[in-house]
């Protein structure tokens, strides 16, 4: 009698329905990257979007996820972004910031790894989670079903020495870039490596921050790790120049903050440069504000990707020209192309 009630009541447990709350976290995370449930037990999963941007949750069939965001990219806005598709299972619709939605379902019959993820465009890439149906969740920091970023927090729970809060900026040592390399997290979970040697942005990607214990672990030595995908990579070069590509030789001069975000100052003679970089309110990409005030030539900038876009000027086989007056304020925009 005794053996029946204890079946009784592990029945009753196994069948009380799983709830779960998921949210954000800057740089395109839910704040919950994965769960376990039995299958076939009931879930009540509510997902709330925290975020500056627009998100939603889709959970997909095993193996999927990359199919799906694929597929989302050419959907209209009116479709929440999510494709016809008999590997959708559930989702929200899309969330705008603030806002929140309830998913009720009961979990898949057959045991596997059910993808979550974000098919808002370009967010699918980075922006996803697990959902493990009868199957035990391993060791986070080698859970190839969960995000980078998931996985590196977990192995560096305290990774900055002070709150993460955006804009935030690093003097580190970036790969790809000289010993006088600048991080610089922005908001909607963009960030880039803007390079004081040389006076130019190397690159920049959208997730996470970065990872600075190399460097602190090797006493200066080593170089820190983004956290994230890299949308964009520049030249390696200067790119604006008067005549030829290489007759401008910059020397940095410092910088001051405007709301938070780092202003940099540099000369080229005795011309001076002010860049401020803003994030693109989608997160999907990022913009260079600049002034030349005491320019009085004509500025040639050589541009190295189709994702970028200068405000003004005329562009002639990967060059764009700008008048003097045109030089004196304008905008760079590189944005991010869903992952490429």
């Amino acid at each position: 009698m005794r053996f029946l009630v204890i079946l009784y009541a592990a029945a009753t447990l196994s069948a009380a329905p799983l709830k779960i709350n998921i949210g954000t976290l800057p740089g395109l995370q839910y704040d919950i990257p994965r769960f376990e449930v039995q299958p076939e037990q009931k879930v009540i999963l509510t997902f709330k979007n925290t975020d500056e941007m627009a998100h939603n949750l889709a959970i997909v069939a095993p193996g999927k996820r990359l199919e799906i965001v694929q597929a989302a990219l050419t959907l209209p806005p009116d479709s929440n972004y999510i494709p016809k598709s008999k590997s959708v299972l559930w989702h929200t619709k899309v969330l705008k910031p603030d806002e929140s939605a309830v998913l009720t379902f009961k979990a898949p019959g057959e045991k596997g790894i059910y993808p979550y993820v974000c098919t808002f465009p370009g967010h699918g890439l980075i922006m996803y989670g697990a959902m493990y149906v009868g199957i035990k969740m391993p060791n986070i920091a080698q859970d190839d079903n969960v995000s980078p970023m998931a996985r590196a927090q977990s192995s560096n729970k305290n990774l900055h020495a002070w709150p993460h809060r955006r804009p935030l900026m690093y003097r580190i040592f970036m790969p790809d870039a000289s010993p006088a390399a600048i991080a610089v997290a922005l908001p909607h979970g963009v960030s880039y490596c803007w390079d004081a040697g040389t006076c130019h942005l190397r690159y920049a990607w959208i997730g996470g921050f970065v990872d600075p214990m190399p460097v602190w672990k090797a006493n200066g030595n080593g170089l820190a790790k983004i956290i994230g995908t890299k949308f964009w990579t520049g030249s390696k070069n200067f790119t604006f120049h008067k005549n030829t590509p290489s007759d401008f030789k910059p020397q940095f001069q410092g910088y001051r903050k405007i709301d938070g975000h780092p202003e940099f100052h540099y000369t080229i003679g005795d011309i001076d440069i002010y860049e401020r970089s803003t994030a693109l309110p989608s997160g999907m990409g990022l913009t260079r504000h600049f002034r030349i005030p005491n320019i009085t030539y004509p500025l040639h900038i050589t541009i190295a990707s189709v994702n970028t876009k200068v405000s003004k000027g005329k562009i002639n086989q990967g060059v764009v020209t700008l008048t003097s007056e045109e030089a004196k304020s304008f905008t760079i925009t590189h944005s991010h192309t869903h992952g490429k």
